[in-house]
C-alpha cells in the first residue's frame, strides 16, 4: 500500500499551477522519500533539482533541498553534516520569510537537540516551531510534538508524554504521514524497552508486561511492511533482539543481533552500539560462548567510553559489570560498576534537567 502523503504529493505535483510550484513540491517529496527509506529515489530527485537550479538559484528551493539532504543523512549515517544542512535550511527559510519551512526545520533541529539531551536548545527550537506553525501545518506540528513527547517519555514521565503523543498522532494522521506514524510507534516501543531495561538493571519492578513490550516491538515492523516504510529496516529487528535479551531468550536474540547489528549501526544506531554489544555479550554468555562474550564485552566497553547519552551508558555499564563478573575479570567488573554508578547519577541529572526545561516552557499540547 502506497503511503498516503506520497500519493497526495504526486497528485499535487501533477496539478501544480506552474513549474516552480511543482519543483517546491518535488523538494518536499524528496524529503519524505528520505523519511520512508527510499534514499536512492530521494537522492535522484535532489540531484535533478540541484542541476535545474544550478545556474539560477532559488532561496526557497535551496532551503528545501538542504532539508531533504539533511533527512537523507539523518536516516543513513546521522553524521555531523545533518545538523549543518538543517541549520542552512533554517537560516535560508528565516531570511526569506518562509515561515512554514522555518517551522519545519526548527522542529527537526529540536529533534537533533533531543537526541543529545540538550534540553535548553531543544526547548528553544520547539518554542520556535510551535510559534511559527499555523494550526494546519501538520508536518511541523507532528514533528515538534513528537519531540516533546519523546523528551518527557525519556525523562521518565510517560504520563506527561501521552497527550503530546496523541497530538503528534493526530497531526500525522491528518497529513497522511505514515513515516511519522511509523517513527512514533518505533520510538514509543524503544523507549518502553529502554525504561524496562533501566528498571531491570536496578532490580526494580517493571510496569509493562513482557508480552506487551514484545508486541510493541513487533507491531512497528508490521505497520512499516503495510505502508512501505523502509527507513527503520534494521532498527526494528534490533529492538526485538533487545527484548529477547531481557527475556533471557539468548538464541532468538543472537540470531537477530548477528543478522542486523552491523546494518543497524550504519542506519544511525552507532551512538548506542555500546549497550547493543553489551546485550549481545550477555546473550553469548547465556549460550555458553565465553570467547564471543569476552570479545563483545571488550568492544562494548570501548564504545561506552565514547560520549553518549547516560540513558544508554548507565544500563550498559551495569550489564557489562555482570558479564565481566561472570567471566571472572574482577578488575574490569569493578571498573564497569564504578562507571555505571556515575552514569546513573548523570542520567538522573539529565532527566531532571529535561523536565525542568519543559515545565519552564509551559508548553500546551492542544
Amino acid at each position: 500500500m502506497k503511503s498516503r502523503l506520497l500519493s497526495r504529493l504526486d497528485t499535487d505535483i501533477r496539478g501544480a499551477p506552474h513549474e516552480f510550484a511543482a519543483d517546491s513540491l518535488r523538494c518536499e517529496r524528496a524529503a519524505y522519500l528520505a523519511r520512508l527509506g527510499a534514499f536512492d529515489d530521494a537522492q535522484r530527485e535532489i540531484d535533478a533539482l540541484r542541476q535545474r537550479y544550478g545556474q539560477q538559484p532559488s532561496t526557497a528551493i535551496s532551503a528545501w533541498l538542504h532539508l531533504a539532504e539533511a533527512l537523507v543523512g539523518h536516516y543513513t549515517d546521522l553524521g555531523p553534516a545533518v545538523r549543518d544542512k538543517l541549520a542552512r535550511s533554517h537560516a535560508l527559510s528565516a531570511a526569506a520569510g518562509l515561515k512554514p519551512l522555518q517551522a519545519l526545520s526548527a522542529a527537526w533541529l529540536a529533534h537533533l537537540d533531543y537526541l543529545v539531551m540538550d534540553a535548553a536548545a531543544m526547548v528553544r527550537r520547539a518554542t520556535e516551531a510551535l510559534t511559527l506553525a499555523d494550526p494546519g501545518h501538520h508536518a511541523a506540528l507532528a514533528r515538534v510534538k513528537l519531540v516533546i513527547a519523546q523528551a518527557y517519555h525519556e525523562a521518565g514521565r510517560y504520563d506527561r508524554a501521552q497527550p503530546w503523543y496523541q497530538q503528534a498522532r493526530r497531526h500525522a494522521t491528518a497529513d497522511g504521514d505514515d513515516a511519522t506514524l511509523s517513527a512514533m510507534m518505533w520510538n514509543m516501543a524503544s523507549l518502553r524497552v529502554a525504561g524496562w531495561r533501566q528498571l531491570a538493571a536496578r532490580g526494580a519492578p517493571t510496569a509493562d508486561s513482557e508480552m506487551h513490550l514484545l508486541l510493541g516491538a513487533e507491531s512497528t515492523a508490521h505497520f512499516d511492511a503495510m505502508v512501505g516504510v523502509r527507513s527503520l529496516s534494521a532498527l526494528q529487528p534490533i529492538l526485538r533482539a533487545q527484548v529477547f535479551s531481557l527475556l533471557d531468550r539468548p538464541a532468538e536474540a543472537l540470531a537477530l543481533f548477528d543478522a542486523h547489528l552491523d546494518e543497524s549501526r550504519r542506519q544511525g544506531m552507532e551512538p548506542v552500539a555500546g549497550i547493543l554489544l553489551a546485550d549481545r555479550a550477555w546473550c553469548h554468555l547465556q549460550a555458553r560462548r565465553e570467547v564471543s562474550a569476552r570479545a563483545d564485552a571488550i568492544a562494548a566497553a570501548a564504545a561506552l567510553d565514547l560520549p553518549g547519552s547516560a540513558c544508554d551508558r548507565a544500563p550498559g555499564h551495569t550489564r557489562l559489570a555482570q558479564v565481566f563478573d561472570a567471566l571472572g575479570d574482577t578488575a574490569a567488573a569493578k571498573r564497569q560498576h564504578a562507571l555505571g554508578a556515575a552514569a546513573w547519577a548523570a542520567l538522573e541529572n539529565d532527566q531532571a534537567r529535561m523536565i525542568a526545561a519543559l515545565d519552564a516552557a509551559a508548553f500546551s499540547p492542544g
